[in-house]
């Protein structure tokens, strides 16, 4: 009988092993490959396709990537200002994650401009390609992940990830911000 408890003991012993010894194993990060490196090369990938398709590819001076699809007209859009766009957002090989038409019944998206509430704040990337657009004008961005979400990502967007951002400005209601209030121009 003491031998037979002492294999039972060991038995059990050694299934614990079994179990516990996978579960210590290290968990993989998904997005280990996720670098620098690998946007670097996407971006570079993305503009020699853009150039093979002879787009006419500008650069701001805050390193955006954009092509300007259709010209629109008046005054550029300004900090404090209610602007209405359609946009779609995108990772590089076209795969949809964001887009205003998912949200609103008529596909628009109304946000004040460089909101002084960092808390309402877009993207840093979304923020500069959109000061340099007026009413009617439709653009694609490409923002590095520098000027979105970075080394960290967010939600279904992986760390040093590039996007893409379709934007056509739709209205801009010109307002001023004074202290806490907004006031309405004309």
């Amino acid at each position: 009988m003491k031998k037979l408890n002492a294999i039972l003991k060991v038995c059990a012993f050694i299934l614990l092993a079994l179990a516990v010894i996978p579960a210590c194993k290290k968990i993989e990060d998904p997005y280990a490959s996720y670098t620098p490196e690998r946007e670097a090369g996407m971006i570079s990938d993305w503009l020699a396709q853009m150039v093979t398709n002879k787009q006419n590819i500008d650069t701001t001076s805050t390193g955006l990537y954009y092509i300007v699809e259709k010209v629109g007209s008046g005054v550029t859009v300004q900090t404090g200002d209610s602007v209405t766009v359609k946009y779609t957002g995108m990772f590089l090989d076209g795969e949809v994650f964001d887009a205003s038409y998912l949200h609103a019944a008529d596909s628009t998206f109304t946000y004040m401009h460089r909101d002084p509430d960092p808390n309402k704040r877009l993207i840093q990337g979304w923020e500069e390609g959109v000061d340099i657009m007026n009413k009617g004008e439709e653009a694609a961005f490409l923002i590095p992940s520098a000027k979105a979400y970075g080394k960290t990502g967010s939600g279904s967007i992986p760390p040093n990830t590039p996007l893409l951002f379709v934007i056509k400005i739709v209205n801009i209601n010109r307002s001023l911000l004074k202290s806490d209030r907004i006031y309405q121009t004309k």
